[in-house]
């Protein structure tokens, strides 16, 4: 079991992840513009309404709504939990996976709990 995973591991992560090389890796990816897109692969579809923009590193379906980031992909495609996709995408980006520190997880905690005074 993953203990607390610290937000800058994540952002590392992220920001070693090409989504668009990684959604093509499940699916043909086709180039319109500055964005890609395809037949979603969360739902049935003849017109492609699957959309990927790398500018943002997201992907978006107009037709079922799925979206999110290379996090969020990999738990729709693959079934994974998050701690699955985070393991999975700092293995094929390199990133080494350290739980955070006490000092951190208090910190952590303290700004979920603001957040949820607000």
């Amino acid at each position: 079991m993953m203990g607390l995973i610290p937000e800058s591991t994540l952002e590392e992560i992220l920001s070693r992840v090409d989504i668009v090389e990684l959604i093509s890796g499940y699916i043909p990816l086709k180039r319109i513009g500055r964005s890609y897109k395809a037949l979603c692969p969360f739902h049935h579809e003849k017109t492609p309404s699957f959309i990927v923009n790398p500018d943002k590193q997201i992907f978006h379906c107009f037709g079922c709504s799925a979206g999110g980031n290379a996090f969020g992909f990999l738990m729709q495609h693959e079934r994974l939990d998050f701690p699955e996709a985070i393991e999975a995408l700092a293995k094929r980006t390199g990133v080494i996976i350290h739980e955070a520190s006490a000092a951190e997880r208090k910190t952590q905690n303290l700004g979920e709990q603001l957040y949820k005074i607000n």
